[in-house]
């Protein structure tokens, strides 16, 4: 039952997601088909946010885990100029496995800091440092 609301909400969601903003996206049906199927965590949208000047601030993948809509995979930010400020890789899983790994740039690109946390937003916890991913 859940497959069939699913996959009849995909022609709503691909009319509200690519006509009613600016860029064009790619959403891959066979993609949701096999996540709907699998279960696991899922990409289903394309983020963007832009700065007033044009250049793209934060990109990411809006998901789905565990009937939540939540961030997975990379999302990445940028400064003014267009150069890399912080990436997210966001990776929801059952409680105890999930996290984030959080990477920041200099001004130069360079790697400053790559630091592993718990998934905190999916389980409303606290954010706490990891000293490995979780297995």
């Amino acid at each position: 039952m859940k497959r069939i609301i699913f996959l009849s909400l995909i022609p709503l969601f691909l009319f509200n997601n690519v006509f009613a903003n600016n860029q064009k996206e790619h959403i891959d049906i066979n993609a949701v088909w096999s996540a709907a199927n699998y279960g696991g965590p899922f990409c289903y949208s394309l983020r963007i946010i832009y700065y007033p000047n044009g250049q793209i601030k934060q990109q990411g993948c809006q998901g789905h885990y565990n009937a939540t809509g939540i961030s997975v995979g990379n999302w990445y930010e940028y400064d003014l100029l267009g150069m890399p400020v912080r990436t997210n890789y966001y990776h929801p899983d059952e409680f105890g496995k999930d996290y984030k790994i959080i990477t920041t740039y200099d001004k130069n690109g360079k790697v400053l800091t790559k630091k592993i946390y718990n998934y905190d937003d999916l389980y409303e916890t606290e954010e706490e440092e990891l000293n490995e991913i979780p297995q």
